[in-house]
């Protein structure tokens, strides 16, 4: 039997958290063929992985491309998509945030919802079985954008499994939607020693594309990473600051952070996310503890067995910690907490250990219904009926 070929639908972008989705999946299927669209910073790939065929993108945002020549390199990439996912067995979309509505209600916001409805449209046409793993749905602000979704996953996907029940409860009467924790709760970590390290994700709150009102906040919250930052340096931790996204503004925060720390004498080390996915996971592993502001720092932390201080900026990461029965007054709120509040909390101090063992295994109810199909592991459901025999 040949092996089975699979298009992945996933966003590349070198983040950390989006990239190890997709090293995550092609490594649990070695035997598959997979198929992915990237632009050629991503063309070691395809020697990491050997089933990893890589397709360069041609559509471009250069401001050197005119608008009509930009939407003629859109419709080329899209229409090669659909043929490439035709000759697939199945596609796979993997990813967290990618089904957020947009508040703004301009040109240019009803253009891309109008591109993304006829993506995924076309898209999930062509492919002869649908997967859609690992996200979580919204934030929406419209019901017609719940419901054009709720037709999409009941007529076009075979299997739809969320991160958290919040996203899967919206859609009660779809047959092919469910929820299980994070992908990356799965994620294989290096089996490194602990040693007395304090591993911290921080973010750019002055990226308001993503981060909105929090922009606001970033002057508290860089003050208070400084002082537990001088804190935890002062306890003996060696301590680390990671970004974990270039392109979302990481670096700049970690560069402030760092020049700051060292004029008021706490030595640290920056580390730049920049595909040496081994050598990030090996210090976050290596971590007694993580103050996590990336959501997937959090879920890797747990991972790790470290002691967690959860820093959240949007709701999905409280929906995921609530689903795990994580206590939320162990976490930082950056949208509830007052700034009284914040300076209170130390990592030291408030960072938490947090048994995650049987939330691993529940995780790998992620790929249930991809493991059936595909024939590459025997599935999780065909696995606990056996047991029960």
């Amino acid at each position: 039997m040949a092996d089975k070929s699979v298009f992945v639908d996933c966003f590349l972008s070198h983040n950390l958290g989006d990239d190890l989705f997709f090293f995550t999946l092609v490594s649990r299927y070695p035997k598959v063929n997979f198929t992915v669209y990237a632009d050629r910073s991503y063309e070691y790939l395809s020697n990491r992985f050997p089933n990893v065929k890589l397709i360069t993108s041609v559509e471009s945002s250069s401001s050197r491309f005119g608008t009509a020549d930009k939407i003629m390199r859109v419709c080329s990439a899209m229409r090669q998509r659909v043929a490439l996912i035709r000759e697939a067995d199945a596609m796979v979309t993997i990813g967290g945030s990618i089904y957020m509505e947009s508040k703004a209600r301009g040109p240019k916001e009803r253009l891309q919802r109008l591109y993304r409805s006829c993506k995924d449209a076309s898209y999930a046409k062509a492919a002869g079985h649908y997967f859609i793993l690992g996200a979580n749905f919204g934030p929406y602000y419209s019901q017609q954008y719940l419901d054009s979704y709720r037709r999409f996953f009941e007529r076009r996907c075979d299997d739809v499994c969320f991160r958290e029940t919040y996203s899967a409860g919206l859609f009660p009467s779809v047959k092919s939607v469910r929820s299980a924790p994070d992908v990356l709760f799965t994620a294989d970590l290096p089996s490194v020693p602990k040693r007395r390290q304090a591993f911290f994700s921080v973010v750019d709150l002055d990226n308001d594309g993503k981060f909105g009102a929090l922009r606001d906040r970033r002057r508290q919250y860089e003050d208070w990473l400084l002082r537990s930052i001088n804190e935890c340096s002062q306890a003996g931790y060696d301590v680390v600051l990671a970004s974990f996204s270039e392109p979302e503004g990481d670096v700049k925060a970690v560069s402030r952070l760092a020049e700051e720390a060292s004029r008021q004498g706490s030595d640290v080390q920056p580390l730049f996310y920049t595909d040496n996915m081994d050598e990030v996971l090996r210090e976050l592993a290596a971590s007694e503890i993580v103050v996590g502001t990336r959501f997937h720092a959090t879920i890797l932390g747990l991972v790790a067995g470290a002691r967690v201080l959860p820093i959240m900026y949007s709701d999905k990461t409280k929906h995921v910690l609530q689903d795990i029965d994580f206590d939320m007054a162990d976490a930082v709120d950056l949208k509830r907490t007052t700034d009284d509040e914040l300076a209170a909390v130390s990592p030291v101090r408030d960072a938490v250990a947090f048994d995650v063992h049987d939330v691993i295994a529940a995780a790998q109810c992620q790929f249930a219904a991809l493991d059936a199909f595909l024939g590459e592991r025997e599935s999780l459901s065909d696995r606990a009926a056996t047991e029960e025999q």
